[in-house]
C-alpha cells in the first residue's frame, strides 16, 4: 500500500532578477520610442515650415529680384502662397 504524502508544491510568485531586467528594458524601450515619436512629429512640422519659408523667399526673389518693376501676377502668387501655406505652417509650428 502506498501512502500519499501531504506535500504540495507551490510555485514561487516572486520575480527573478532576470524577469525584472526584462521589465526594466521594456519600460526603457517604450520611453525612448515615445520620445523619438514626439521628436519626429515636431521635426516634421519644423522641416515643412523650413521648406515653405524657403519657397517663399525664392518666390520673393523671382518677383522682386529681376530687372524692372515687379510683375503684379507674380506678386499676387507670392501673397496667395504666403497666406495659404506659410502663415498656417507658422501657426502650426508655434502650437507645438
Amino acid at each position: 500500500m502506498i501512502t500519499g504524502s501531504s506535500e504540495t508544491t507551490t510555485a514561487q510568485t516572486t520575480a527573478t532578477p532576470l524577469s525584472q531586467e526584462y521589465v526594466h528594458r521594456a519600460g526603457w524601450k517604450a520611453g525612448v520610442l515615445g520620445a523619438l515619436n514626439v521628436a519626429t512629429v515636431i521635426l516634421a512640422v519644423r522641416l515643412t515650415l523650413l521648406v515653405s519659408v524657403g519657397g517663399a523667399i525664392w518666390l520673393t526673389w523671382l518677383v522682386c529680384g529681376g530687372a524692372g518693376a515687379p510683375d503684379p501676377l507674380r506678386l499676387a502668387a507670392l501673397g496667395v502662397y504666403a497666406a495659404a501655406v506659410v502663415v498656417p505652417l507658422v501657426w502650426l509650428a508655434s502650437r507645438r
